[in-house]
């Protein structure tokens, strides 16, 4: 259950990260140090099961290596340029130049809206794992191995929400790295807000479940 709860935790300060409109400046690079922590915790200690995907490699493990290494990437991206763009935990670190430069500042906030794609296709990849652990985690795996229906039905709730949070948050201008102040998602209280944003990497996640159950039937 560590594992677990450190995915928990990576999830939760990933969904903090993003809604920095609601949080002090210095506690958003604050968090960005922990999550980068949780990232590398979640890495050591998962390191063998991302070393035995190269071993007799088939379609399904091609595409989660190529799924992990976007996300590796995208996290570098997006600490090179929190590091270059802070303010208050590393003000020396960059000039001023960099601190200003907007293609930095713009790759810095539309990375974690392509995080939020890979985090979702990393979690529907375990899908059947993750789902196995919560319910013994909540002692309801008898209940919903008798009502599969009811425990579907949450899912794809929070999921058809996430999809409402795409809309509301204009998440593809984000990623297009277009000039996105305040959305309908950000006059939200901030529940909802985090609600709409677990709900995206729920569809995700969602999404690559399915697609890897119908075309990699391995």
């Amino acid at each position: 259950m560590i594992r677990l709860a450190i995915d928990a935790v990576l999830v939760a300060l990933f969904v903090a990260e993003l809604s920095f409109n609601y949080l002090p400046k210095e506690l958003h690079e604050i968090l960005g140090v922990a999550l980068v922590a949780a990232i590398l915790v979640h890495f050591a200690i998962n390191f063998k099961r991302l070393l035995a995907l190269t071993y007799k490699i088939t379609t399904r493990k091609f595409f989660a290596i190529e799924v992990n290494l976007a996300l590796a990437l995208c996290t570098l991206l997006i600490l090179l340029t929190g590091l270059c763009q802070s303010n208050y935990l590393c003000p020396d670190l960059a000039d001023s130049i960099l601190r200003r430069n907007m293609t930095i500042h713009n790759l810095h906030t539309s990375s974690p809206y392509i995080m939020t794609i890979l985090i979702g296709m990393h979690i529907g990849l375990h899908g059947r794992e993750l789902k196995q652990k919560v319910l013994r985690l909540l002692r309801a795996e008898d209940f919903f191995k008798r009502r599969k229906i009811v425990f579907d039905a949450v899912i794809f709730t929070v999921a058809a929400f996430g999809v409402v949070g795409l809309f509301l948050n204009r998440f593809f201008d984000r990623i297009l790295m277009k000039h996105v102040f305040a959305t309908p998602a950000t006059d939200l209280p901030a529940p909802m807000f985090i609600f709409l944003l677990v709900g995206s990497v729920t569809f995700f996640a969602v999404v690559t479940h399915f697609v890897v159950k119908k075309v990699f039937k391995e």
